[in-house]
């Protein structure tokens, strides 16, 4: 018996035949797993760009039309802009790193970053209010794990700090927000 090609796996993929899909990866997950990896010289994240890519595949399957272009290619392509996307992602975290690195200590931090990432309202301004209040680096720590979504680890690098330090800071500064935001809520329910 011939085995079924990429585009009649495809086509049975669309039709959520589990079987098929689970071939179509067999057949096809090494050489768009070995062109992630080349794209982003990482194992670990070509294992989760592959797992995205493949989610991809079985979820838009329908979507493919054989006139266009072989399924091979199809598969690649979507491969291919999933490792893409997550290049310009690691770029921009990347970047959101370096510019922490590059922050001074003193309080030019908070106005530029923090406080313009908090919302205009009431609440918001209870928010910046209670922010400045705070030791510069616990609201620096707690802006880059808030709102520019770095980890411990990161943010420990660009404060050049240990983890646990970092950690500290956190907690403390949220400790000593958490009075003044529920004193603003009290005040604008009262």
């Amino acid at each position: 018996m011939i085995p079924p090609d990429d585009a009649t796996l495809l086509q049975a993929v669309a039709q959520r035949d589990e079987t098929a899909f689970a071939e179509l990866y067999d057949r096809l997950s090494r050489p768009v797993f070995s062109m992630i990896v080349r794209m982003l010289r990482s194992r670990a994240e070509a294992e989760e760009v592959l797992q995205e890519a493949f989610w991809q595949i079985w979820e838009r399957a329908p979507d493919y039309r054989e006139e266009l272009g072989t399924a091979f290619c199809w598969i690649v392509t979507i491969a291919r802009r999933k490792a893409i996307d997550r290049l310009r992602s690691n770029q921009r975290h990347l970047a959101r790193i370096a510019e922490a690195l590059e922050w001074r200590t003193d309080d030019d931090f908070a106005p530029a970053v923090a406080l313009e990432s908090v919302a205009a309202d009431e609440e918001g301004a209870a928010v910046r209010a209670a922010l400045l209040r705070l030791h510069v680096e616990e609201r620096r720590a707690i802006a880059l794990a808030f709102f520019d979504g770095l980890t411990h680890q990161e943010i420990a690098t660009a404060m050049r700090a240990p983890v646990g330090t970092v950690k500290a800071r956190i907690r403390r500064g949220l400790l000593k927000l958490k009075p003044a935001l529920a004193r603003a809520r009290r005040a604008e329910n009262g």
